[in-house]
């Protein structure tokens, strides 16, 4: 067989990097690559001998495992979880998603077509506490303040990175058009650890871990203190921002810094150079300021410093992205979701479930030691990342069912009684969209090891295997496991097919109209009182504080003392 070259994109994280492999259908010979040191691992991860490619069965998490053919171990999953439906109902089975992402669509699908309303992924405690944050502050359009808070603009004055490391998380970063070391323009960096980026930037603020909110309250203080705040921009577009004010005055320097650990001196510093160098943006993480439990908070009170400088929707500042595609969605309808019932954590955690549309994972401990939830079907599940993984590694142990996932033998296949190889993203193909009006089709590079296939084809599997066990009309809801028909029916809102897409995995860029700056002259902003919300209206009718309220981290050195003596490290991980 002769050699095949096929140009793709790399998913050591989700970059898209492209690269360039070489195989001869069965071996990958070489990669071109970015000079990155994930992308490094891509082949090790697909060739490790530590790889599990066939699939696994045991009786119970504490018996050997036996290998078994493919499709044995997909029917296996399809009647267990069926038997779990007929004796306590769909709402008994949970669909959970960690890493990859390219297949939660269709798992949603999966889930829903199911009767299970338990559709959660890795966002209840990544970014989705963030996107929620930005669209109750600043309006539905900023919901995914992320993206835009990372564009390299040359007329910005200032960048406020608030943690987030990209010389380090973001790499290779010249590719991403990223602020690196510092130098082109006066940077504040805020983090608790001294990185790279920490280490060139004009004033490093190196606070206490989960005072973040705190810090962004003592800033807004100086800022209306020197009255250096956009007065014009606030009296037309800033609701609550009387109450806001009273708040903030009691966030003094020496006050911030007491809570803190920084100098009052450097919060004086930073706020006055935040606010004087306008346009100016704030930089952010996916997540790391909503990892403590008043993380909303927190991020809100970050966001809104935004606001207080008039530096929203300028260029230089942070705009919202007007120009991300939104691929149709290819879930059931909104009615026939709704009539599930209410996903996991929906008591708990409304906002969440109605602004992301999805379970709140980090209640799966409770649900399952409450009798909730019974059997549990996963994708790259990782329990690891749970708070008290402990606690969630027992309750995984007690279910009637559990079904993983993988790529490697991890603590969550350890738990469960069926294993799924999973292919690598050289071995599978899938359809990317996202920002800048870009969309792509990465293909295969290599056929999969073993038995292992990707994660879309499994949920296509799943549906056959559930309807031939008994499941009425599951596998007509997914394309007749035709990949290529459920592009297109992702790709039909903006106009394109599967046809379209270059099999190359150089992107497609889309025409989509970028608004011009300042949009909400014309259109307010996307939240109920069309304004930037220093008050919530939508935390305050859902019974929470409208200000971004202060609060200790329910575990710090400061509300648990004692604790602290017997932990007096504070971890900061992520890094």
């Amino acid at each position: 067989m002769s050699n095949k070259t096929t140009r793709s994109t790399c998913y050591m994280c989700t970059e898209d990097c492209p690269i360039t492999v070489v195989s001869d259908g069965d071996h990958i010979l070489s990669i071109e690559h970015p000079d990155c040191v994930r992308a490094e691992g891509m082949l090790e991860q697909r060739t490790s001998r530590l790889r599990w490619i066939n699939p696994l069965i045991r009786t119970s998490h504490q018996e050997p495992w036996k290998e078994v053919p493919r499709g044995e171990a997909v029917s296996a999953v399809a009647h267990r979880l069926l038997e779990v439906r007929e004796r306590h109902g769909a709402q008994a089975v949970a669909f959970v998603a960690g890493f990859t992402k390219e297949a939660r669509p269709y798992l949603q699908r999966l889930a829903h077509r199911f009767g299970s309303p338990h559709y959660m992924t890795e966002s209840s405690c990544c970014f989705g506490s963030c996107s929620i944050t930005a669209a109750v502050t600043l309006g539905r359009e900023y919901n995914y303040f992320l993206g835009p808070s990372r564009t390299r603009y040359s007329s910005t004055k200032c960048r406020l990175v608030w943690s987030t490391n990209p010389t380090e998380s973001r790499i290779p970063y010249e590719r991403h058009h990223l602020i690196t070391d510092a130098p082109e323009v006066p940077t504040i960096v805020v983090d608790p650890r001294r990185t790279p980026l920490a280490e060139a930037a004009r004033i490093h603020l190196q606070l206490r871990p989960g005072t973040d909110g705190a810090l962004a309250l003592g800033m807004a203080h100086v800022i209306f203190e020197e009255g250096l705040e956009d007065r014009e921009f606030l009296r037309s577009y800033a609701h609550g921002l009387d109450a806001y004010r009273r708040y903030v005055s009691t966030f003094t320097p020496d006050e911030t810094a007491r809570i803190t650990g920084i100098p009052a001196e450097r919060i004086v510093a930073a706020a006055k150079l935040y606010a004087t160098s306008r346009p100016a943006q704030i930089t952010i993480s996916a997540c790391s300021t909503t990892h403590h439990s008043n993380g909303v908070q927190n991020h809100r009170a970050i966001l809104l410093l935004t606001a207080v400088c008039g530096n929203l929707d300028v260029e230089g500042g942070n705009r919202p992205w007007g120009h991300r595609l939104e691929e149709t969605s290819v879930d059931l309808g909104a009615e026939e979701v709704a009539s599930l019932g209410p996903p996991l954590g929906a008591k708990n955690h409304p906002l969440f479930v109605e602004h992301y549309g999805e379970g709140q994972g980090m209640r799966l401990s409770e649900a399952i030691e409450s009798g909730e939830v019974k059997a549990v079907f996963s994708i790259g599940m990782n329990v690891m990342m749970w708070p008290n993984s402990s606690r969630l590694r027992k309750a995984l142990g007690s279910l009637e069912f559990f079904s993983v996932c993988d790529f490697f033998e991890t603590p969550t296949a350890g738990l469960a009684t069926v294993f799924l190889p999973a292919a690598t993203h050289l071995e599978r193909e899938a359809l990317i969209g996202g920002g800048n009006g870009r969309v792509r089709l990465r293909p295969a590079t290599v056929v999969p090891r073993g038995n292992a296939r990707g994660d879309t084809e499994l949920v296509f599997e799943m549906a056959d295997a559930l309807e031939a066990a008994g499941a009425p009309e599951m596998n007509g809801h997914f394309w007749d496991g035709d990949i290529h028909a459920s592009f297109d029916d992702r790709l039909a809102g903006i106009g394109l097919s599967f046809r379209d897409l270059p099999t190359s995995g150089v992107p497609l860029t889309v025409d989509v109209s970028v608004p011009e700056e300042r949009e909400y002259v014309r259109n307010g902003f996307g939240t109920p009182t069309g304004k930037v919300e220093f008050v919530s209206t939508i935390l305050e009718d859902a019974g929470y504080d409208g200000l971004p309220v202060y609060r200790e981290p329910y575990w710090s050195p400061v509300s648990t003392p004692k604790l602290a003596q017997r932990y007096p490290l504070v971890l900061t991980s992520g890094a």
